[in-house]
């Protein structure tokens, strides 16, 4: 009988760093299938679990926005904005290729909860947001899961 705790390690992986989790499910001996509905159900959980939290994130960034502009009309030093390799390459994959392209990168190259909390905060008004963001899940775990039993 599977260990319960190492399959919630598993599906925990899965909902944060998606693509550790197929690699960790095969360390742990599991079967392909088992390693594919793992990775898909935590992937799938994560998408939909951070997305939710989303609304209220933004709301709390916003809140802590509205601090610094006051702090900032009292004489507080106003903080440079940091614009990294990392967010040019979000804000040129959100204007060129829109949400199918953050899909696309979300599980692989960046985390399961900034993929989610950018398609809510640019992809909120789209109905197609979370199907896509899950879509992209499940096809990840299946190339993931494949490679990794291909590497084993």
């Amino acid at each position: 009988m599977s260990d319960p705790l190492e399959i919630l390690s598993i599906l925990a992986t899965s909902m944060v760093k998606f693509a550790m989790s197929p690699f960790l499910s095969y360390k742990m001996g599991y079967s392909f299938g088992e390693t594919l509905l793992f990775t898909s159900i935590g992937g799938t959980v994560g998408v939909l679990f951070f997305y939710r939290i989303s609304g209220w994130l933004m709301r709390r960034a916003r809140v802590a926005r509205l601090h610094r502009t006051i702090a900032e009309s009292h004489g507080v030093r106003k903080r440079r904005k940091a614009f990294t390799r990392t967010n040019r390459f979000i804000v040129r994959v959100k204007r060129g290729h829109g949400l199918e392209g953050l899909a696309a990168i979300t599980p692989i190259l960046i985390s399961i909860p900034l993929g989610a909390v950018l398609a809510a905060k640019y992809f909120d008004h789209d109905r197609r947001t979370i199907p896509t963001m899950i879509s992209a899940v499940l096809i990840w775990s299946v190339v993931l899961s494949s490679l990794w039993t291909v590497v084993k």
